[in-house]
């Protein structure tokens, strides 16, 4: 199996992420043209945004994304012909695409869980395996 290099391991991350903030913007766009508090653009009330518009922003446009990703894949993925495998070969069961979602949901929480993540990948020269992918026995390998 070809391991992945770093470099579209990252483009893949990229992608997604720049995906994802376009779809959050979107949501939030929406959530101020259908008037929720906070989105008047007279009477701007910081308080609203925060406790109301971001948080719900942020719920939706992960449910967007949950449902894309089981749907098709990530997209940042899919572009650069990356793929998740098991480490011994073959494609990963349902236990362990959960557990390395939910690993890496929580790891992504903070920026701190996020950069101890990434510095995992660049320690690991052989695989770049980070820790979802160690806890669910899987890696990132090039799509055939």
């Amino acid at each position: 199996m070809d391991r992945i290099v770093p470099l579209r391991r990252f483009l893949s991350w990229l992608i997604d992420r720049l995906l994802f903030l376009a779809a959050g913007v979107a949501v939030l766009f929406i959530i101020q043209l259908a008037g929720f508090p906070g989105s008047g653009l007279i009477r701007f009330d910081l308080y609203d945004l925060i406790a109301i518009q971001v948080p719900l922003t942020l719920l939706i446009t992960y449910a967007i994304w949950f449902g894309v990703v089981i749907t098709f894949g990530p997209p940042g993925r899919r572009l650069t012909g990356t793929d998740v495998r098991r480490r011994q070969g073959g494609a990963p069961s349902l236990p362990m695409k959960l557990t390395r979602s939910i690993v890496k949901l929580l790891l992504h929480i903070t920026i701190i869980g996020f950069i101890v993540d990434a510095v995992f990948i660049c320690v690991d020269r052989a695989e770049r395996r980070s820790i979802p992918d160690r806890m669910a026995g899987t890696v990132v390998a090039r799509r055939r």
